[in-house]
């Protein structure tokens, strides 16, 4: 059970969100905007769902909603275009259990089926 009140979470998001604003605001001026853009929109989409969350359901479910999809954010991605969004969907989500004083839960490792294991040994063989 999560002890924060449900106005004190809704306060840090909604902080946490004008952030992402901001850094949206600036990613222009950046090296690699268009991953800056993406990257902030990720966390201010993340933060939008969990203060509706917390504001129709409490801060409980909206913290079982959150390790679940916590968890089963990928390490390895498709495009730089997903990789800047859950990026900043795992930042968002970081900060949540921040305010919430609780760890962030374990997330799925990459586990490469046996057909890349030997792909990847065949090409280490020596020809």
């Amino acid at each position: 059970m999560i002890v924060v009140a449900k106005e004190d979470v809704l306060k840090g998001l909604k902080k946490f969100k004008r952030l992402a604003k901001q850094d949206l605001l600036v990613s222009q001026f950046t090296t690699d905007p268009d991953f800056w853009i993406r990257q902030a929109e990720g966390r201010r989409n993340t933060y939008s769902n969990l203060m509706e969350i917390v504001d129709e359901h409490g801060v409980d479910h909206a913290y079982q909603y959150a390790v679940k999809k916590y968890a089963s954010l990928p390490f390895i991605f498709a495009d730089k275009e997903e990789e800047a969004e859950v990026i900043g969907t795992i930042q968002a989500f970081e900060m949540f259990f921040t305010i919430l004083g609780v760890q962030p839960p374990a997330r799925k490792e990459f586990k490469p089926s046996i057909k890349y294991k030997s792909r990847d040994i065949a090409a280490k063989a020596p020809h």
